[in-house]
Order: structure tokens, then sequence, then C-alpha cells
């Protein structure tokens, strides 16, 4: 099922059959005279994945990333706009996704970023939808940060410390 989005104007997206309330269907010029509606973050991340998979090749490849899994990528959406994660439980799928968001790499990033740019300032107040970019960013940060900077891992230890012990421990007995 494809899920329309026009970021100019939504008056003119119809609901099937009643899925989607009404209120959530205002005009831009509504929506700005009232302030935005505000969003948890669950229902962020819905509209945002509902707004990835509108454009045809975002959702190609989301659907592939993800082994056909949509709800694991709307689960991903929801963990990377979680201002409390941190980088250290991301799953693959969200460091790919994220991969998507920031860094720009790629003919995908190159139209997902802005694409996902537009949408937050869309459903976001222009203060909300910029901490949410600057708090996303900083998770990619950390991310590559720990990619270009792995914890050392412990050491062995060198043959002649080892061979001095042996001989040490053969003086005791």
């Amino acid at each position: 099922m494809t899920i329309p989005l026009q970021m100019d104007d939504w008056t003119e997206t119809e609901a099937a059959g009643g899925a989607v309330l009404r209120e959530c269907l205002l005009p831009a010029a509504e929506l700005k005279s009232k302030g935005r509606l505000d969003l948890s973050t669950a229902e962020l991340a819905f509209r945002i994945f509902a707004a990835f998979r509108s454009h045809p090749h975002i959702n190609n490849v989301l659907t592939h990333i993800s082994r056909a899994k949509s709800r694991e990528v709307e689960q991903s959406i929801n963990r990377i706009l979680d201002s409390s994660t941190t980088s250290d439980g991301l799953s693959p799928l969200e460091e790919n996704i994220l991969e998507l968001m920031v860094g720009e790499r790629g003919i995908t990033g190159k139209i997902l970023k802005p694409y996902f740019h537009s949408a937050l300032h869309r459903l976001l107040e222009p203060s909300s939808a910029e901490r949410l970019i600057r708090n996303v960013n900083a998770l990619y940060l950390e991310l590559e940060w720990k990619v270009n900077h792995p914890a050392p891992s412990a050491a062995p230890a060198p043959i002649e410390a080892l061979e001095g012990a042996d001989d040490a421990g053969s003086e005791l007995q």
C-alpha cells in the first residue's frame, strides 16, 4: 500500500475508509495558524516512515535493506528519532537507516536526507525540527567516531613476560 504525501497541502489527501483522522489532514495554512500538531516520537516515526514509503526509490531501498520487514523499519526510525538513543545499541538496520538520513552517500543518501528534513519541517515547528535534526546528526557522528576509533582490545602479554613468569614459578617450588 502506498501512502501519498504531498508536502505542500494536506487537503487533497483522501483517507481510505476513515484510516486517518481528519485533524491530521489540516491544510498548511491552518497548521501554521494553529501551531503544528504535538506528536509523540512514535507518531512522528510513523509519519516519517509513511513519507519514506511514499517515495518510490526510498521505499525500494528500505524494503531491500530491511529484507521486507517494514515493521522493523518503523521501529528503527522510532529509535533513531528518540533523543535518549545512543550509538551503543543500534542494530545494523538502524545504522544503515541513520547512514541514509545523514551521510549523503550514494544516490539514496542524496535523495533521502533533504526529503527527511523537509518532512520534519512539514510536521514540526521549525525549532523542534532543527533540534531533532541536530540530535540525529549527533547520533550519526557518535556512530562514525566509534567506527573510526574502535576500542582497544586486550593485547596478549609478550612472550618474554610469560617465560619470566614460568621461571619465577619454578623457583618457588
